[in-house]
């Protein structure tokens, strides 16, 4: 298997990039970009973002192959230890590889983590168990997501009008039109392809709660969430700061769950001061050929 690395910028110790559900890595580098100096910033993807990769299995699988995924890559390209920024279901399976193998970590940055309520992830278990998982809202938008376009000009003027994006630079919906469009021969097709969004949505992984306890109490965390987010809710933060006590928490006024691309400066800069208040990172590896 190939397990892929995209390369962001900068030196010094890695630093990996877990992107949320249909968004492309380089969305972030604005947020990301201030941390270059000191840091090798890099991403593991997703196999949606993988050459070649194929359809995604049919039926609901597990976020546990997100993490499984990015523990392999870190020991193929000599990643570890690392700091692991995570945002939506990239934060869940950054936490779910710290809990497997902790040693691989240097800390977590969890940007608005897909830890919903435990009523709701109850729902989806028993959707699940029901084969019902295919019915939910996101995944029917996923697969109904528009995926073909002439041009890079009419895709950015389609995701321009969508409300998804309202509270997004014109600079940051270039840099997402350009990440998401691959070339073919008669215009453009989504590099995240719709099906494996949809499969992710399908898989929420339904038991992030009872995988807190199993944290290791010194390893760094910080949670970041969007004031506005309909994903990491205030009584779910609430809950995670008694379940995890040493967890700093913090939160982007103004701001819904893509935070990361609506404020990448106010992202970096709570990036950079959580990431000041860490050990002094080992010896790096050298970058991967």
């Amino acid at each position: 298997m190939a397990y892929p690395l995209i390369e962001l910028g900068g030196h010094g110790p890695p630093l990996i990039l877990l992107p949320a559900n249909g968004f492309p890595p380089e969305t972030y580098v604005p947020a990301l970009e201030p941390l270059r100096p000191r840091y090798r910033v890099v991403s593991l993807p997703p196999r949606a973002l993988w050459d070649d990769v194929g359809a995604p299995p049919e039926g609901p699988g597990t976020w546990l192959t997100l993490a499984a995924d990015l523990l392999e890559g870190m020991r193929r390209h000599a990643l570890s230890p690392a700091i692991a920024i995570g945002h939506s279901f990239g934060a869940v399976a950054a936490l779910l590889a710290a809990v497997r193998a902790p040693k691989h970590f240097r800390g977590l940055a969890l940007l608005d983590p897909t830890i919903l309520p435990a009523g709701v992830l109850a729902e989806f278990e028993q959707e699940r168990l029901r084969g019902e998982a295919s019915s939910r809202p996101l995944v029917r938008g996923a697969l109904t997501r528009r995926s073909r376009f002439a041009s890079e000009q009419e895709a950015f003027a389609y995701w321009r009008r969508r409300s998804l994006f309202a509270d997004w630079s014109d600079a940051a919906l270039r840099r997402y039109t350009a990440a998401m469009l691959r070339p073919v021969e008669d215009g453009f097709v989504l590099a995240w392809p719709p099906a494996w969004e949809a499969h992710y949505y399908e898989s929420v992984y339904t038991e992030s709660w009872n995988e807190l306890g199993r944290l290791d109490a010194a390893l760094p965390l910080l949670v970041v969430r969007g004031e506005r987010s309909d994903t990491f809710l205030p009584d779910a933060a609430e809950r995670f700061a008694a379940e995890v006590p040493w967890a700093v928490q913090r939160a982007i006024p103004g701001h819904g769950h893509l935070f990361p691309q609506s404020a990448p400066g106010e992202t970096s800069r709570i990036l950079a001061e959580w990431l000041e208040t860490l050990p002094e990172s080992p010896a790096s590896p050298p970058p991967a050929a």
